[in-house]
């Protein structure tokens, strides 16, 4: 097809004759609540300017017939038919306004109304022989079309084209010499000035609502795509959360495994004392025994009496062995404690006795993973840091992590220089200052390289090997600390030298209770423990 054609096919398809738009439901949708508006409006405005018509010529005096007279003077009554019909046209833009009909009903009575007035305006300055201000009329007429249904460009032309029709049917002379009042060119010209206006008007408009259409379509189509994506982001993040709620638990886990581990450490200790003092008691009993049985036939105090060395190495066994038992239950208390507290239940806790625990039962499960570690432990513990009010069992997952990291700091340091010159060193401090308490757990490992020294912190980060870490020990750490006791976190690390955190929890002494809760009892651990 040639350009020229096919900018023609162009213009008529889309401005003149757009019928395959108008088949789209969102386009006739929006098209249907201008025509319904349109409708009401000239609908009110036909049956308000009839009435102020008839109301003006009945207040000058005129008299009201229902047609026109022969032979009187148009100018001194009031015709009422023309005016009936169309106020009656008015009541029924109203009527199918209210029934909201289908764009093309709509067009076609508000077109009949309009042909209609144009028509009894025509008719009636022709009865008047005065077609004075009738162009006038017919150009107030064509606006109207324009501003109130939007009616297709070619549909605005025919109208137009209708009331230039009728005006030089009634207003033009037939026959030469006919007593008809003549039409200046002039009128006609203006008229189809009017009509062309009118016309491009609304195309103009009706390219206007088309726009308006495509970024509604446009909107319509993003919102779908935005809301499909919106539905895959909140599964994206409801497996995220699963995933993490999963990981955590799994840190959790991992914290259980160590802490169970330095347990079952500390428990083993007094457990071999009970059995070897048990032991020895047997082989005490089965000697005394074989004294008695030895010499039956001395009294009960030479027997007493020859046996009174083995009897005083059974009582020294028996509070061995109660000592022992008493150690290894106060280790059950403490940690029995911390596991029935109330998740969120902040009460006074020693805070030095908690970090002290905490400190052999981390070193302890560090062994238990790798035979043959040992470290030296310092401790600094201010006397004066006393009781604090926090969450034991939270505050105690932080030392775990904490110091876990500090014990495989230095254990991956001193294999990697094998030894040589290097003693491991973990150094937990404690003070109080004002208004705070600080918790130093300082380490002489590895170090933290400079390059992730800004990602400690962050969930599912973590340098170790594959395996070995979820990366949500320290960003729990930090959660439980900052969100859940209002205080701080921070790290201090130089590479090749150690790392040190520095946690700071508000001064917040509870008042006194019935009991405070303290850590259990911790033996003495090989290399300082």
């Amino acid at each position: 097809m040639p350009p020229l054609l096919r900018r023609l096919r162009l213009f008529w398809t889309r401005y003149l004759v757009p019928a395959s738009l108008e088949r789209d439901p969102l386009f006739r949708a929006t098209m249907a609540g201008l025509t319904h508006r349109g409708l009401r409006l000239a609908g009110a405005l036909g049956v308000a300017a009839i009435a102020l018509y008839l109301l003006s010529h009945l207040a000058a005096g005129h008299d009201v017939t229902w047609g026109y007279v022969p032979g009187r003077d148009p100018r001194g009554y009031v015709v009422l038919w023309d005016k009936v019909l169309i106020g009656g046209l008015g009541v029924l833009l109203l009527v199918v306004a209210r029934l909201r009909p289908d764009v093309r009903p709509g067009r076609l009575v508000m077109g009949l109304f309009l042909l209609v007035a144009a028509w009894s305006l025509v008719l009636d300055d022709a009865a008047r022989a005065d077609f004075t201000f009738t162009a006038g009329w017919l150009a107030l007429v064509m606006l109207v079309t324009v501003g109130t249904v939007p009616f297709q460009p070619w549909q605005t032309g025919l109208l137009c084209l209708g009331c230039i029709g009728l005006y030089g049917l009634y207003a033009v002379p037939s026959p030469p010499g006919a007593q008809a009042p003549g039409v200046p060119v002039s009128r006609l010209i203006f008229l189809g000035l009017v009509a062309f206006l009118c016309t491009s008007m609304s195309a103009s408009l009706y390219l206007s609502r088309y726009e308006q259409y495509r970024a509604l379509r446009r909107a319509a189509l993003l919102q779908g795509r935005l809301s499909a994506r919106g539905r895959a982001l909140e599964q994206s993040l409801a497996h995220v959360q699963a995933m993490q709620a999963q990981l955590v638990q799994a840190e959790k886990l991992a914290s259980l495994g160590q802490l169970t581990a330095g347990i079952a450490h500390e428990i083993k200790n007094p457990l071999n004392f009970v059995n070897n003092f048990a032991q020895l008691s047997r082989d005490l009993v089965r000697e005394l025994q074989e004294e008695l049985d030895a010499a039956p036939e001395r009294s009960v105090g030479e027997a007493m009496a020859d046996a009174a060395g083995l009897f005083d190495d059974l009582r020294t066994n028996a509070e061995k062995i109660a000592e022992h038992g008493r150690r290894a239950d106060g280790i059950i208390r403490s940690m029995l404690a911390h596991s029935r507290a109330t998740p969120g239940e902040k009460q006074p806790t020693d805070l030095n006795r908690l970090l002290d625990e905490y400190v052999g039962l981390a070193y302890h499960g560090m062994r238990a993973r790798y035979a043959g570690f040992n470290a030296d432990i310092e401790r600094a513990l201010d006397p004066a840091v006393g009781a604090v009010s926090l969450i034991p069992g939270e505050i105690g997952r932080v030392f775990l992590n904490l110091l876990d990291n500090a014990f495989d700091a230095v254990r991956m340091r001193a294999a990697a220089e094998g030894g040589a010159g290097y003693a491991p060193t973990v150094r937990v401090e404690t003070r109080r200052e004002p208004g705070a308490v600080v918790v130093r757990i300082a380490d002489n490992g590895m170090g933290i390289p400079r390059a992730v020294r800004a990602r400690v912190f962050e969930p599912f980060f973590t340098t170790k090997p594959s395996g070995e870490g979820t990366g949500l020990g320290l960003s729990l750490a930090y959660e439980i600390v900052t969100a859940g006791h209002g205080g701080t976190i921070g790290v201090e690390t130089e590479e090749g030298r150690g790392t040190t955190f520095t946690v700071t929890l508000p001064d917040t002494p509870a008042p006194e209770a019935s009991g405070t809760t303290v850590a259990g009892v911790v033996g003495t651990s090989a290399g300082g423990a």
